[in-house]
């Protein structure tokens, strides 16, 4: 049975023309920008008008849980009918989301349009990464993730770039030719804005891709729960999402950390770019650093690495400061995800990819809601009535990151348990 599995896998990657890699490379390029557009400058939007940390742990956590509560069974959904039109969906409701989230003034209206963002995102990681699984073999799949990642990472960068220092010399607010008077932050909003035809970009590219799920026809529609029964896909979660919950109490933080500095779009976009930058190389390294201490010791470096971020940021008085932080986040979240996607594309069945992916996602949605809402009640709390440009706002941000600092560290050691008992990873 093996055996049979593995030589599908291998005939579906000879299978995949140069062609339909290079409209994957194209479609990874889209997706990638068009989410660090969204990123980058939506929490920044969301902090000028107005929200409050209490209403940015809520805009986070909707992000995180929105983003992962339907992946299971849109992972699914495209085990059974096709990874090519839930990926379209998915990239649709990306465009016109984010293009409302351009124009929009209002919090409340802020959040119910990140929960529909997130439906589409929803529909795009599972499809995207079984999509992936098809055109990959076990021994090839480090090395494609690796190669997408660095592609889309490197794109986003260079358009960031590019868009961020054009964007400081754009005549705003002076004339409104895109948005109209009474708005704020009107860069940050154009940035989103691009973000959105960038979606729309993707949408136009999978729509020339072919269907790579084989097995759609055929393919039952296997319950989350029976992924479970998989018990060495069940260690794996439940050991990583120690971890995640920890990492997510920084998220509705980081949004006060860059604004209180009020970088121009310029240096959003360097910030960006250097995040991203470091993120391809890491992606791109993934295969030779998973050859040689394994992938489970690999996810455990890369979140050393990630602990760090924290701290650096206890210093964070001048934006250029973030660039540090950004080095190690970048390279921490590629190598990781690299790792851990092809960790679960390998535990999962031939035929069930994206529901592998979904479940995983889902779990890892529901552990960083609550990680990042109970942070943001937490500093809602300590930091009531104190504006974010005051220096005590400040002072109680260093503690608050040095105590997130030690909490990922001791998040951490799980997965360094966990690696050490498979080292043959």
């Amino acid at each position: 049975m093996v055996l049979l599995e593995t030589t599908d896998e291998q005939l579906q990657e000879k299978n995949t023309s140069k062609k339909e890699k290079i409209k994957t490379m194209l479609v990874a390029a889209a997706n990638t920008s068009g989410q660090q557009f969204y990123f980058n400058y939506a929490n920044l939007v969301a902090v000028g008008i107005g929200a409050s940390p209490i209403e940015m742990s809520f805009i986070t956590s909707i992000q995180n849980l929105g983003s992962a509560l339907l992946q299971g069974f849109f992972g699914r959904l495209s085990d059974k009918i096709g990874r090519k039109i839930i990926l379209l969906l998915g990239f649709i409701i990306a465009t016109i989301t984010t293009a409302f989230l351009a124009y929009n003034s209002s919090t409340v209206i802020f959040m119910i349009i990140i929960a529909v963002y997130s439906i589409g995102i929803s529909m795009i990681v599972p499809s995207w990464n079984a999509l992936v699984g098809d055109i990959s073999t076990e021994k090839s799949r480090v090395k494609i993730l690796g190669q997408l990642g660095m592609i889309g990472t490197i794109t986003a960068s260079i358009i960031l770039l590019i868009l961020g220092f054009l964007t400081d010399y754009l005549p705003f607010p002076e004339t409104y030719w895109i948005f109209p008077e009474g708005l704020t932050d009107y860069k940050y909003r154009f940035m989103m804005f691009c973000g959105a035809l960038l979606f729309a970009l993707a949408s136009i590219f999978v729509i020339f891709l072919q269907e790579t799920n084989r097995f759609k026809a055929k393919n039952p529609f296997q319950s989350i729960k029976k992924t479970f029964q998989n018990r060495k896909f069940a260690i794996f979660t439940a050991v990583t999402l120690v971890w995640w919950f920890a990492m997510s109490f920084l998220w509705p933080l980081n949004p006060y950390i860059l604004k209180r500095l009020n970088p121009s779009s310029a240096e959003v976009a360097i910030l960006s770019a250097v995040f991203s930058a470091s993120m391809a190389i890491a992606q791109i390294s993934a295969k030779r650093i998973v050859n040689k201490i394994g992938r489970k010791m690999t996810i455990f470096v890369g979140l050393i690495s990630f602990c760090l971020v924290p701290f650096i940021l206890i210093f964070s008085y001048y934006w250029y400061i973030i660039i540090f932080a950004n080095i190690f986040g970048g390279a921490s979240n590629g190598i990781v995800m690299v790792a851990v996607n092809a960790e679960i594309l390998d535990m999962a069945d031939l035929k069930n990819k994206g529901t592998y992916t979904g479940a995983y996602n889902l779990m890892m949605g529901v552990v960083t809601f609550c990680g990042s809402f109970l942070c943001g009640i937490i500093f809602e709390f300590v930091t009531k009535g104190i504006s974010y440009f005051e220096n005590s706002f400040f002072y109680i941000l260093q503690i608050t990151l040095i105590v997130l600092t030690i909490t990922r560290l001791g998040a951490a050691v799980p997965v360094l348990i966990y690696a050490l008992k498979n080292r043959q990873a």
